[in-house]
């Protein structure tokens, strides 16, 4: 049981950098509604209800709760192929589907996003399926959907409450399901339902509503298997947000693995230091794509932005149980030893090696890819741009090595 509790909690952290991707003007235009902050927990917490209404299990509750986590996970897998096209409401829900099938469940998980789009009348569905070849948990998760679109992210008061129960019986039988419209009524008439909903704990209500008030952790040591499927899955997600970063997140986490190993270390710390490469730039969704993409300099409040993402990628990772170090390696990339780095501007012995060899596999990767204001360096010209910051940016001595390994 506690681990069912952990998993959440990852897949809750994750979800937070969906957010944070989502919340985007361009994703917006496309998908043409506004999907708000939190949405995807929100949607959670509301299917997990009204999953216990409906008698689901504990695992299924699980399954549930993170199908309603990750439901628009494919809005970001299939944005740079159809931004702007009306079949990308179509699009996301297949995207999604296909893009969990490797995460634990994933055929259930699949199947719930696959039709969480759907409703009994084909005339305002995605996909136009048939209603019997729906199952339950898409249904549930279609309601949650629409229901937290509805919602405002402030209070919601008695009268906007009582508007939403209005509608949903309304709609019965034509956008919701029967037996899930029934079962929000149920839920919807208890106080506390609205409430948590408004609470910035969602996460510490909902853990404790599955599985009694759990006291997790504050990391874990990571898993093979899932764990490596999940930063491989958001490693493309982030990459694909701008067209100039198609495989950053990748060759960072080769390109610092290789560093590392040029250094000799174990092989459990080789593949951790490969995860985090993968996920240094998460926070990196919270940047509009109009910023990443720009041609020309950015401006001082550009800049600004920008600078959030290491931040925001500690926060994810902390909040996702990661072991410390493999935290500290993927966000403190734009550190520098003279202390003028940042998020957290520190220097010297504060910064250790793990972090001081993923700033140098940043640097050179970016150096070595096309940006929307520059071309590609050759990697003799950024390792020879690198070392002009030898001593006051990066580590001499590990520029040293990383001339010797990436020559």
């Amino acid at each position: 049981m506690l681990q069912d509790a952990f998993y959440l909690r990852r897949m809750w952290s994750f979800s937070h950098a969906l957010d944070l991707g989502l919340v985007d003007e361009e994703i917006e235009r496309g998908l043409q509604y506004s999907l708000g902050q939190r949405h995807g927990e929100r949607v959670a917490y509301i299917a997990m209800r009204l999953g216990r209404v409906l008698k689901f299990s504990k695992g299924e509750l699980v399954e549930l709760t993170v199908a309603g986590l990750l439901h628009d996970i494919g809005a970001l897998g299939c944005f740079r192929a159809y931004n702007g096209d009306p079949r990308i409401l179509e699009k996301h829900c297949l995207s999604g589907a296909a893009i969990v099938e490797c995460f634990p469940s994933g055929e259930i998980l699949s199947r719930a996003i696959k039709y969480h789009h759907e409703t009994p009348d084909p005339l305002s569905s995605a996909l136009r399926a048939p209603y019997e070849e729906v199952p339950l948990m898409a249904r549930i998760l279609s309601l949650a959907d629409q229901v937290d679109l509805q919602l405002k992210r402030t209070l919601t008061s008695r009268g906007e409450r009582d508007e939403i129960i209005e509608w949903v019986s309304a709609e019965t039988g034509t956008l919701f399901y029967p037996e899930v419209a029934s079962a929000f009524k149920q839920v919807a008439q208890k106080e506390a339902f609205w409430l948590d909903i408004e609470q910035p704990d969602l996460l510490r209500i909902s853990l404790g509503l599955l599985f009694g008030q759990w006291q997790l952790p504050a990391t874990r040591e990571l898993e093979m298997g899932f764990t490596d499927n999940l930063a491989t899955t958001f490693a493309d997600l982030i990459d694909q947000k701008s067209q100039f970063t198609a495989r950053h997140s990748r060759s960072v986490a080769e390109t610092v693995e290789r560093l590392a190993r040029g250094l000799g270390w174990k092989p459990v710390r080789l593949h951790e230091i490969y995860v985090a490469g993968l996920l240094h730039d998460l926070g990196k969704l919270s940047v509009p794509k109009k910023i990443l993409d720009k041609p020309g300099p950015l401006d001082s409040s550009e800049i600004d932005i920008i600078r959030t993402h290491a931040y925001y990628t500690h926060r994810l990772l902390t909040e996702a149980g990661f072991p410390t170090r493999m935290v500290e390696w993927a966000s403190h990339h734009h550190e520098r030893l003279d202390g003028k780095g940042y998020p957290f501007a520190l220097a010297k012995e504060e910064i250790d090696e793990g972090s001081r060899l993923m700033a140098i596999a940043d640097i050179f990767e970016a150096l070595t890819e096309d940006r929307p204001y520059r071309l590609a360096m050759t990697p003799g010209e950024a390792l020879a741009l690198i070392q002009r910051g030898a001593g006051t940016m990066v580590d001499a001595r590990l520029v040293k090595m990383a001339k010797r390994v990436l020559s």
